[in-house]
């Protein structure tokens, strides 16, 4: 998205700190590098966009992969995962 590379673009130019407030999930995972969960006021999850994937907070996971493809995206990942790791969750 163009407003994401111009954030993303600003923020490293200047070698600045930038905090976005967002419920765009594109924009999160593509430029969100510390990210924090806010749930009726309180920090609810932080963490990264790696570690969304595999979080396991039900109210970030409602909010993230509310979306039939970002459910589909958890499950290959969480096979990915477990094939890994050996795991059989």
């Amino acid at each position: 998205m163009v407003i994401d590379d111009l954030l993303s673009g600003i923020t490293k130019e200047f070698d600045i700190t930038t905090i976005i407030n967002t419920h765009d999930m594109n924009s999160v995972m593509g430029i969100g590098e510390n990210i924090v969960f806010i749930y009726k006021g309180h920090k609810e999850w932080q963490g990264n966009k790696d570690e969304i994937i595999n979080s396991t907070n039900k109210k970030l996971n409602d909010l993230v992969f509310a979306s039939d493809l970002f459910k589909k995206v958890k499950e290959v990942e969480n096979e990915e995962h477990n094939n890994e790791t050996g795991s059989k969750e």
